[in-house]
């Protein structure tokens, strides 16, 4: 047998070891009436670094457009662990974050921590972390970076998006002026699952 089929229904009584699907969210409760969200993660890992263009154009973290496709009148949770790193164009310029797409949002939040340094990535501690936190998918500064020509950035976000209208979700950066380029290097990744329909999302033994 290569397949287990739920058909969607309403849920009912919770019951340790049940294993429920109400449209779009697979459940599963481990013990007593503690029912929770099975994540079940669309997931994009590169294996190679990804090189951008030198523009100032909104361009894909992990390709040119490369994005996801939404679900309408749903609620997804995210998180994404990228590095960039470039080593052409001594000009300061801001760097922001964003989404692009088709799919349009009720509301997004969604932050984090990272760091940036006027070098070349190299692994091992840094100083110097940020933070960045935003509630749109419009094009917001994650860090400012100096007049030299390395540069390089961790970045870690976790957030939740609630879908209006379905659609492509494109994680996006911009710069404010063109330098790189930039690349996005290999094992930045991206995960997002759906947690329930859009709308208050209460989900266990809360009280």
């Amino acid at each position: 047998m290569s397949q287990i089929v739920l058909t969607t229904d309403t849920l009912g009584t919770t019951t340790a070891g049940a294993l429920e699907y109400a449209s779009p969210v697979i459940y599963g409760t481990p013990v007593g009436d503690q029912r929770g969200v099975i994540p079940n993660s669309q997931f994009y890992r590169l294996n190679a670094d990804y090189v951008g263009t030198a523009s100032t154009s909104a361009q894909g973290i992990f390709g040119s457009a490369l994005g996801v496709t939404l679900s309408s009148s749903t609620v997804y949770a995210f998180e994404m662990y990228v590095v960039f790193s470039k080593t052409a164009t001594a000009t300061a310029h801001s760097f922001q974050l964003g989404f692009g797409g088709a799919a349009t949002i009720n509301n997004i939040l969604y932050g984090g921590t990272g760091n940036n340094t006027a070098a070349a990535f190299a692994s091992g501690a840094l100083s110097s972390a940020t933070s960045f936190d935003s509630i749109t998918t419009t094009a917001t500064t994650a860090y400012t970076a100096g007049a030299t020509a390395a540069i390089s950035a961790r970045m870690y976000f976790r957030g939740t998006v609630s879908i209006n209208a379905g659609g492509t979700f494109i994680p996006q950066y911009t710069t404010s002026v063109s330098v790189g380029p930039y690349s996005t290097l290999a094992g930045s990744y991206f995960l997002i699952y759906p947690i329930g329909s859009a709308g208050l999302i209460n989900v266990g033994t809360w009280a």
